[in-house]
C-alpha cells in the first residue's frame, strides 16, 4: 500500500489486489483507528491485478493519522495551512541500480518529509509489470511511500500507459487530467507536468494551455514546476525547446521560483532569468556526463542525487545529497 494526492483534508490509499472486491482501510488519530473507508475505483495492470483507490476524506488539517489495511500499518500527516513551515523531498530516475535506490529511499525516510515530488522514470520499462514492481516498488520504497505521499512527473521510461495509469492517482485540479495537474500545499503551489502526454506540451496544446492558466491564477507565495525533462541543461540530453518556450512565455512572467527535473542522470544547478532550473538525478539510473560550469550553469556534478526542501512563507532552504547522504549543494531562496 502507498499514499498519493494528499491534501489538507484527504489522501488516497493505493493498494494492489487480485480482484475488484472492495478493500477496507481503517484510520484515525490513534492506532485504535475508529473510522473506515473502502475502494471507490480500480484500474488494472498488464499482469491482470487491480490497483484500488481508497480515499480517506473529511480529515483534519495538519494532523497525523494512522491507518491499517489488513496487516499493513502506517501513518501520514495532512497538509498544513498557509504560514506553516514544512519539508518535502525530491527523487528522480529510479531505473537500474536498485542498491542505490534502496539506500536513498532509507535516507529520504530518515529526513521525515511531509510528501515527495518524483521526476519520472520510476522504472526502466513501464510496459513491463515485473520491471515496475522490481525497480520501483521495492521494500524500502514501499515503506517510504506508505508514510510519505508522492506526486510523480511521468518520464519516458515508465511511459504514460497501462501500468503507470494504474499506479497513479492525481489530486483534483482544473486540468481534469491524471497525467498533468497542480496542487497547493501550505504556502506552495506545484505544477506537475507529463512529459509523455500524447498531445505534448508545445504552445497551444491542452497541457500548455492548462499550465498557462493555472500559473496565472496561482496565488501562493512559492511556485514550483516539475517535469521529467528540463528546459535548460548542459550535457546528456541537452535543452528542451518546448520547455524553454514554456519557461519564457509562462514560467517567467508568472513568478515561478524553481523548475525541478531529472532525465539527465547527474546533478546540475542552472539559473536563467530569475528561475533556478535544478536537474536532480538519479536515484538509480546509470550516471551520464554533465556539461561544465559556465554560462547559466552554476554547479555541475556527475553523481547520484536527491534533495530536501524546507519551505516557509518567506524562505526556501534546499539541500542536495548524494547516495551516501553527503551534502553536495545547498542554497536559500528568500521572498
Amino acid at each position: 500500500m502507498y499514499l498519493q494526492a494528499v491534501s489538507a483534508d484527504s489522501v488516497y490509499v493505493m493498494a494492489e489486489s487480485q480482484n475488484t472486491d472492495p478493500l477496507t482501510v481503517h484510520y484515525g488519530l490513534t492506532d485504535s483507528y475508529g473510522s473506515s473507508a473502502s475502494t471507490v475505483s480500480t484500474m488494472t495492470t498488464t499482469d491482470g491485478t487491480f490497483i484500488h483507490r481508497i480515499p480517506l476524506t473529511g480529515l483534519a488539517q495538519d494532523t497525523i493519522y494512522y491507518y491499517r489495511l489488513d496487516f499493513q500499518r502506517a501513518g501520514f500527516r495532512t497538509a498544513p495551512s498557509s504560514g506553516t513551515p514544512f519539508r518535502f523531498a525530491w527523487m528522480a530516475d529510479f531505473q537500474s541500480n536498485s542498491d542505490i535506490h534502496d539506500a536513498i529511499a532509507l535516507l529520504v525516510q530518515a529526513a521525515y518529509p511531509r510528501f515527495s515530488l518524483y521526476g519520472g522514470d520510476l522504472c526502466d520499462d513501464g510496459t513491463s509489470y515485473s520491471n515496475y514492481k522490481e525497480k520501483f516498488f521495492r521494500p524500502n520504497q514501499q515503506a517510504l511511500a506508505s508514510r510519505v505521499p508522492f506526486f510523480n512527473a511521468t518520464g519516458n521510461h515508465e511511459k504514460w500507459e497501462i501500468n503507470t495509469k494504474a499506479f497513479t492517482q492525481a489530486p483534483q485540479s482544473a486540468s481534469v487530467n491524471q497525467g498533468y495537474y497542480s496542487f497547493d500545499y501550505g504556502d506552495l503551489h506545484v505544477v506537475v507536468m507529463n512529459y509523455m502526454d500524447p498531445d505534448g506540451y508545445a504552445q497551444g496544446s491542452p497541457q500548455y494551455n492548462f499550465i498557462a492558466a493555472d500559473l496565472a491564477a496561482a496565488a501562493k507565495p512559492w511556485k514550483i514546476v516539475t517535469c521529467h525533462s528540463p528546459a535548460y541543461v548542459a550535457g546528456s540530453h541537452g535543452e528542451n525547446e518546448d520547455m524553454i518556450a514554456l519557461t519564457k512565455n509562462v514560467f517567467e512572467p508568472n513568478g515561478v521560483d524553481l523548475v525541478l527535473s531529472g532525465h539527465n542522470h547527474f546533478y546540475q544547478r542552472n539559473y536563467v532569468n530569475g528561475i533556478y532550473h535544478l536537474v536532480i538525478s538519479s536515484v538509480g539510473g546509470d550516471l551520464r556526463d554533465p556539461g561544465p560550469v559556465g554560462g547559466y550553469t552554476q554547479v555541475s556534478l556527475k553523481t547520484h542525487s536527491w534533495a530536501t526542501f524546507d519551505l516557509g512563507p518567506t524562505t526556501l532552504q534546499i539541500h542536495v545529497f548524494d547516495e551516501k547522504g553527503t551534502e553536495i549543494d545547498a542554497m536559500i531562496l528568500s521572498k
